[in-house]
């Protein structure tokens, strides 16, 4: 059986891609998930940075400003993969993304990158001194978006991949790959 990705042509995938990022811009917050040093997960609701309309870096990469003393940093620092889930439940849209996050711990980028909106919630001279930023390249999604991934909604996740710098193509369905579908 071919894969989904050999069904699905550019048009459709771009119009996937669309999608997901309608979900995404509508979602001020979403969920980070890393790996514990036992193995299980860890997850956190976390504010993203919102991207500058003049922002020329890959759209698909997703900023955070953590504490470089927190759980996160830590786990970060063991399992750079990390999963982030986005939900807009008006649109009945669910999107998890899957990449590599790297920790921006230079002071002098810290400091160059610091709204004065952060001092909110790193307070202290110390709080501050340890802000760092995540950045996260996005690699894989998997899409439960209602009238826009294929039907029955919610049995299963479109997944889409691209190697960084290159396009996004469809891989499969979860359904499909379990069930021999």
């Amino acid at each position: 059986m071919p894969e989904l990705g050999d069904r699905i042509d550019a048009v459709e995938v771009s119009r996937l891609i669309a999608g997901a990022a309608k979900t995404i811009r509508s979602a001020r917050y979403c969920w980070l998930a890393t790996t514990a040093k036992d193995g299980f997960a860890n997850l956190r609701p976390m504010g993203r940075l919102l991207r500058d309309a003049s922002d020329k870096k890959d759209e698909w990469r997703m900023e955070f400003i953590a504490d470089g003393r927190s759980r996160k940093v830590t786990d970060i620092r063991r399992a750079s993969r990390v999963a982030i889930i986005v939900q807009n439940d008006a649109d009945d849209a669910f999107v998890t993304l899957i990449g590599n996050a790297t920790l921006c711990e230079s002071q002098s980028e810290v400091r160059n990158r610091w709204h004065r909106a952060y001092d909110a919630f790193f307070p202290s001279e110390s709080d501050r001194a340890n802000a760092i930023f995540v950045e996260v390249d996005i690699g894989r999604m998997e899409l439960w978006i209602r009238g826009v991934t294929p039907e029955p909604f919610g049995l299963r996740p479109t997944i889409l991949e691209r190697e960084l710098g290159c396009g996004w193509r469809a891989v499969s369905t979860e359904f499909s790959r379990e069930f021999g579908r």
